[in-house]
């Protein structure tokens, strides 16, 4: 199955199918629309087995349809889907052409549209059909079929003009060329495509299908004449001041060459063919004969062999385009088909025209403008017909097609069913995926042990406006409708941190040595401390505690309570204490010798140096002064039973049996006396 680098969904209803059913081969491509260009995203070319047709007429319909089927089974294969509708041209040696001139009365006040174009060119193909009616009234036995037409020329008030739409005017014309094929060549045809069960959505002519892409409209201002040489028939064109004015046929072309060949080297028609084609490759050609021989000719006799041939069709050709063109020769003629590339072809066919041999062309499809293939297989002469033959389709059934944009880009939709915003998107191989988006993964972690989801952000549907007018899926689409779709967003894959978590694990506030204490969680992820801004992933192991406990909180502040009794609130408690909010802690030193005689509530830096402090004698009594080596003689009064108060007199204090101050400084071992002096 085809996929392409868009990613595009094809099917039957967003492309055509193409076949060029020719004398030799039968060649099919699968083709779309795109951005006005034609994009081939699947082709084959199938030979028939035996002389099917010959002067591109069907013989053997059976044989025929065998190789219709070939190519549309491999194309099925090729683009994933059934191949039911089929776009083919005509050519024979019965062809009729028809030029008519019609005029039409409109209203001034109103602008000229593609629609009332139509119905004036329609008025002249009318008229061609008449005029050739009183031709089969006048004894013809024969029915035919309109395969095409052109305009020559348009008019608006009697005044030649490039187009009409968008003009106002009195009367418009137009000069039609209408093409014509009996109804037994078309209705042979018909009968294989039924048997191929293929439904014909266009039927044209083939040089009408060729020059659709072989000569763009800016070329036709110039006298050029396209010739398609296939092995039956040489179909004919002429361009002439912007139009085509003339459409002929030969029934001369490669099969001529081919037939003397077989005479020649006693082989049947599909060695000759070979050998035919080997002509410019190879100087020396081996082949077998019917007697079951193996025989050689070189290329320069089989050019030899070939050449009244080759004679006969450029003088076939050559005649038939200077009739068609008033007499005289064209300024250059394109070459196209198969039969194009026969050597010796373009120089001998500027030698009859009198043209220059550079102005005898074999135009390929890498001349085709606007033209993209995904497959490069057939790029030679032989491959423009079928281009065309998609082309015309196109163009002529512009009413089984609806043309819409889709974000700027503007796509053909054949017009097969009422069409929705849900299936014409789909038919031009907009990504439904961008229609819905994708909500944000989930993040799934435990949490103390539990599990734990963090959802992902919702995505953002997908806005649809149809002219823009706010639309859904199933607003009607029309001719014309601009589809604007701006794609679904993704929602944000969930994302944590730790502190995303805390809500449930608040701190609490504690008053320890008159200052306020925020005892805040504790956080370990996948066993490892962790910031309050770590990023928790999927499958991560989090936990959170809070320091609670009277033991955990002092361990945590570096003290060792078999040292100290502990106050919350003025009450003794024990180790295993939980802390609530707004609970007053305080320490108390319990045993100690040198402050037995009360218990002493001791700040967070006494409680860090308390061992540290120093000795002293205060009358004859061994106190300790804690937190530091150093202190000052006033200290010593928190530590004894001196009522300051009530005075008995002058106060005297000695230091090492000198008259000291209260400011004097006290250090280890130091001799102090306080006492009541004489009233005065």
């Amino acid at each position: 199955m085809l996929k392409d680098s868009y990613h595009e969904t094809f099917s039957e209803s967003n492309t055509i199918f193409a076949l060029d059913i020719g004398t030799r081969t039968v060649i099919g491509i699968v083709c779309r629309v795109e951005d006005n260009k034609i994009r081939i995203i699947a082709q084959e070319i199938v030979e028939h087995d035996s002389r099917a047709m010959v002067d591109g007429q069907i013989n053997d319909i059976p044989k025929v349809a065998a190789a219709v089927i070939r190519v549309k089974e491999s194309l099925e294969e090729q683009v994933g889907f059934a191949l039911t509708r089929v776009a083919v041209a005509a050519a024979g040696r019965s062809l009729v052409t028809r030029c008519c001139f019609v005029e039409k009365e409109i209203d001034e006040n109103l602008e000229i549209d593609n629609e009332l174009v139509n119905t004036l060119e329609l008025d002249g193909l009318r008229l061609a059909y008449e005029d050739l009616e009183k031709e089969m009234r006048d004894g013809s036995v024969q029915q035919f079929y309109c395969v095409g037409y052109t305009v020559v020329a348009y008019y608006l008030d009697k005044w030649l003009t490039p187009n009409l739409v968008g003009h106002r005017g009195k009367i418009i014309g137009a000069e039609v060329l209408a093409t014509f094929l009996p109804h037994t060549v078309v209705n042979s045809l018909y009968s294989v495509l039924k048997r191929a069960n293929l439904e014909s959505i266009s039927l044209t002519l083939e040089p009408i299908a060729a020059i659709d892409v072989a000569i763009p409209d800016n070329f036709r201002l110039l006298n050029l004449a396209l010739v398609d040489i296939g092995a039956g028939t040489s179909d004919i064109a002429i361009t002439r001041k912007g139009s085509v004015v003339a459409y002929g046929m030969v029934p001369v072309a490669g099969d001529e060459l081919t037939e003397a060949l077989v005479e020649r080297c006693l082989v049947d028609f599909a060695w000759a063919e070979k050998i035919k084609r080997s002509i410019a490759s190879n100087q020396l050609i081996t082949y077998q004969n019917v007697l079951g021989l193996e025989d050689v000719i070189d290329s320069e006799e089989a050019i030899v062999v070939i050449t009244p041939g080759l004679e006969k069709l450029s003088d076939e050709i050559a005649s038939t385009i200077q009739t068609l063109n008033g007499g005289q020769s064209p300024s250059a003629v394109f070459c196209v088909g198969g039969g194009a590339q026969t050597p010796g072809l373009p120089e001998k066919l500027a030698n009859k025209l009198g043209l220059p041999v550079e102005r005898v062309a074999i135009r390929g499809r890498q001349a085709i403008v606007n033209l993209l293939a995904d497959q490069p297989a057939i790029n030679g002469p032989e491959g423009v017909t079928v281009v065309g033959i998609a082309s015309v389709a196109i163009k002529k059934f512009g009413h089984d097609f609806i043309t819409i944009s889709v974000n700027g880009r503007e796509f053909k939709l054949f017009n097969s069913e009422e069409l929705d915003v849900a299936n014409a998107i789909a038919l031009v191989g907009y990504n439904s995926r961008q229609l819905i988006g994708r909500n944000g993964q989930n993040l799934e972690f435990k949490l103390n042990g539990c599990r734990e989801i963090v959802f992902g952000e919702i995505m953002k549907p997908a806005e649809i406006f149809v002219n823009d007018q706010p639309a859904s899926l199933q607003t009607p689409i029309y001719n014309g409708d601009k589809i604007t779709v701006i794609s679904a967003e993704d929602g944000q894959d969930a994302e944590a941190t730790v502190k995303d978590f805390l809500h449930n694990h608040p701190g609490i506030s504690v008053v320890y040595q008159d200052q306020v204490r925020t005892l805040e969680p504790c956080c370990f992820l996948n066993g490892v401390p962790a910031s309050y801004n770590d990023r928790i992933s999927s499958g991560d192991q989090l936990d959170i505690f809070c320091i609670r406990k009277i033991e955990d909180f002092f361990r945590d502040e570096g003290l060792d309570l078999k040292y100290y009794k502990v106050l919350v609130n003025n009450n003794l408690v024990s180790k295993d204490y939980v802390l609530r909010d707004g609970d007053r802690v305080e320490l108390v030193l319990k045993n100690s010798d040198y402050i037995s005689h009360h218990d002493s509530v001791l700040s967070e830096n006494q409680l860090k140096e308390v061992l540290t402090g120093i000795k002293i004698m205060v009358n004859d009594e061994e106190i300790f002064l804690e937190g530091s080596r150093e202190h000052i003689f006033v200290e010593v009064f928190n530590h004894i039973d001196f009522d300051l108060t009530r005075p008995q007199g002058m106060i005297n204090l000695q230091l090492n049996g000198r008259a000291a101050s209260f400011t004097d400084v006290l250090r280890e071992g130091d001799r102090v006396v306080i006492s009541w002096g004489k009233k005065e």
